[in-house]
């Protein structure tokens, strides 16, 4: 079960993303998306974030949520939870892993709380 383009972003792969900023303290990460040929800027924030993989820039912001399992899997993949961890836990601790697939890497988000809103 997965969720395409969560934020409902027309054209994603027009869209340039960065990370604006990433606060591991905090668990804070912030990307920066801007349309090709336009100045408007949005930006998703993410809280609580326990997993972030991917290149500090890219084209496209198709974010799709996925699975729980999938969640699960990936933190285990990635020594963020152990054996006894189950999907009830994810569920729980509100987790949800967010991708965008490119074309030669997959964007990895696992946070509790996500929102996007205009600069």
């Amino acid at each position: 079960m997965s969720e395409e383009n969560v934020f409902a972003i027309n054209q994603p792969e027009n869209v340039h993303c960065m990370v604006y900023s990433y606060q591991w303290g905090r668990a804070n990460l912030v990307i920066r998306l801007k349309r090709q040929n336009s100045a408007e800027v949005q930006y998703i924030r993410f809280s609580g974030v326990e997993y972030f993989a991917g290149p500090m820039k890219w084209d496209n912001a198709a974010f799709d949520l996925r699975s729980a399992e999938e969640c699960l899997s990936l933190l285990r993949d990635a020594g963020r939870a152990n054996e006894h961890m189950t999907i009830e836990h994810v569920e729980q601790l509100q987790l949800r892993l967010l991708t965008v697939t490119l074309p030669n890497t997959l964007v990895c988000i696992v946070a509790k709380q996500y929102s996007r809103h205009s600069g």
